[in-house]
């Protein structure tokens, strides 16, 4: 409940005083808001007051407002005898401010005044009903307040966004068929993105849905965009799409800042997940700095119970920074939060764990969170609905145990998991393929790896530069010429693997001298990345020694130099995965 402000004149009514009146500073409690759904809608009257065009403009919608509460502060005697009843604030007025702030449409959430609400809305008069259909359309979305009207709704409708937009379920389904335009719009997106986590998505397909949901009832609401794109880019960056899901990113980031210059009442912190939409892009990017900037200006942001999910990112991010064990306090946090809550996607959180362990050098650990990941993945989808990623990772695990026929086999699983969904080549299974043959001293096979790669799609599946430098190098290793390897180690660094450069440099330079520009690259980048884990302490905790943060890397790049020997990385090269699996294969030759 809001306390509203506004001027009230006061007039004695005597003669002797006729034509003075003295303006009071004076208060009204507004009511608490109720927004339903109503089956009449009211016509456009531009021409009425504005505070009764709002709630007009919400009617055109199918949707009403009640309120509970709220009046106007008692004027004591004497005063009150002096009080036209005209001037004070009717009921509808201040329930129509309270509904201006609930819908983000006033320039600030803190605003007061009831003439600085009232003349807000009027600068907005010639756009208020379009304005109002797109307040609506976050509102439905985006907030927590309940949705009345019918008792289906009351508390299904926000159990069900939270399912589909927070928890993200695989499997919702609803029978709810809205008459309402907007309403049933909002039930087919809920439905729509529901449908695209079990099938393989692309950009084209999240093209396709929004001018399939904007068709009936064009525009298509910048609130449904925002919705789409943040799945899009979830979605696409989960299959590896980096690309595409970049530019779904971009879209979604346009579409909250096209949001916020239309409800300017909508603060940054009141978008859920825009940190997060920032921080996976940087971190996608190798901007590991940002990432966690990101993310910690959403985890001050953020209710508690979205932190576990969070958590998890923030442990990515940690993961590649070398820092496991502050990624793995993080992971395994999430996922007995993620457990506790049942949420869906508490198989990611294994998946990270088991990554984790798998750079700890904990290999029967690390096998156990990839076989319960890729159970509960089963649970959820069912055998044939399962990707090929987990089984990758069981493969690199296994390769890493010198397990040599389980790996094989895992990579033929992954595969096989692919092509049920996408015919494009899955880059991370083809370099465990090539790690596995250079294991074996068949380099015949690691050659033909190379080959495979080199003519296929460069939109194969987690076709980034990181895998298809491992399979390069491999080669290298097994005779293919060394400048593939220069040209693998140089999309590497554009790319910002430092770490895994690092590790990799021995492959193609002999002589540490001959990688004094790309060393010199590696340890610019890691003293940023230093930077960025020490402004993070309350995320980061104690640091611990044999972890390989960007700090151990340059002691031990600073020991190279001393030495002018690779022999120095030694201590370390088994915990820079995954070019672990082919650097920990030279060594033992």
């Amino acid at each position: 409940m809001s306390r509203w402000r506004f001027p009230l004149p006061l007039d004695s009514h005597l003669a002797l005083f006729a034509g003075q009146a003295v303006k009071l500073l004076w208060y009204a409690n507004g009511p608490t808001v109720q927004i339903d759904v109503v089956s009449n809608t009211g016509g456009n009257q531009s021409d009425e007051e504005i505070f009764s065009a709002l709630l007009q403009a919400m009617q055109a919608q199918s949707f009403t407002v009640l309120g509970k509460g709220g009046e106007v502060t008692a004027v004591p005697a004497p005063w009150r005898v002096w009080v036209k009843s005209t001037a004070l604030p009717q009921p509808q007025h201040l329930l129509a401010a309270e509904l201006a702030r609930e819908l983000w449409l006033l320039p600030s959430p803190e605003i007061n005044d009831l003439d600085v609400a009232r003349e807000a809305l009027e600068a907005r008069r010639a756009t208020l009903h379009d304005d109002v259909r797109e307040a609506l359309a976050y509102w439905l979305l985006g907030s927590t307040h309940p949705l009345g009207g019918r008792p289906d709704l009351q508390k299904s409708w926000r159990r069900d966004t939270d399912e589909v937009l927070v928890r993200r379920s695989p499997d919702w389904t609803s029978r709810r068929r809205p008459p309402e335009p907007l309403l049933a719009a909002a039930q087919r997106l809920l439905e729509e993105l529901t449908r695209r986590r079990s099938i393989p998505v692309t950009l084209a397909s999240y093209d396709e849905l929004a001018d399939s949901l904007g068709a009936p009832t064009p525009p298509l609401p910048i609130a449904f965009r925002q919705a789409i794109w943040w799945e899009a880019g979830y979605q696409l960056a989960a299959r590896g799409l980096h690309r595409e899901a970049g530019v779904a990113t971009d879209r979604y980031r346009d579409a909250c800042k096209e949001l916020q210059e239309l409800l300017p009442g909508l603060d940054e912190g009141d978008i859920p997940g825009f940190g997060v939409s920032v921080g996976q892009r940087a971190y996608y990017k190798g901007d590991f700095g940002l990432a966690l900037k990101a993310y910690q200006k959403e985890w001050q942001f953020d209710s508690e119970r979205h932190r576990s999910r969070l958590r998890r990112l923030i442990a990515n991010v940690f993961t590649d920074l070398g820092a496991l064990t502050a990624a793995r306090r993080l992971a395994e946090q999430a996922l007995s939060d993620q457990q506790i809550a049942g949420d869906p996607e508490a198989y990611k959180t294994l998946g990270r764990c088991g990554e984790i362990a798998l750079r700890a050098g904990n290999l029967e650990r690390a096998a156990d969170f990839y076989q319960r990941s890729q159970a509960a993945q089963e649970e959820l989808y069912g055998a044939v609905g399962v990707s090929g990623q987990t089984a990758v990772y069981r493969g690199h695990v296994a390769l890493l145990a010198g397990r040599l026929d389980e790996a094989a086999d895992r990579y033929v699983d992954a595969h096989t998991a692919d092509a049920r969904k996408d015919t494009r080549l899955n880059a991370y299974a083809l370099m465990g393929e090539a790690a596995l043959a250079l294991r074996r001293q068949d380099h015949a096979e690691v050659i033909t790896c190379l080959d495979r790669l080199e003519s296929s799609d460069e939109m194969s599946i987690n076709g980034d530069s990181l895998p298809r430098a491992v399979v390069t190098l491999a080669a290298v290793v097994a005779g293919a010429p060394r400048d593939k390897g220069l040209a693998a180690i140089n999309g590497l660094l554009k790319d910002n693997y430092m770490a895994e450069t690092l590790a990799l440099l021995p492959l193609v330079y002999r002589q540490v001298g001959m990688a004094s520009k790309a060393l010199n690259r590696i340890a610019d980048t890691l003293r940023q990345w230093d930077k960025a884990l020490v402004a993070v302490p309350e995320l980061m905790g104690e640091r611990v020694d044999g972890d390989p943060t960007p700090q151990a890397l340059l002691t031990v790049i600073a020991e190279v130099r001393k030495r002018d020997s690779w022999l120095a990385l030694t201590p370390l090269t088994s915990r820079i995965f995954p070019a672990s699996l082919i650097t920990m294969v030279k060594s033992a030759t």
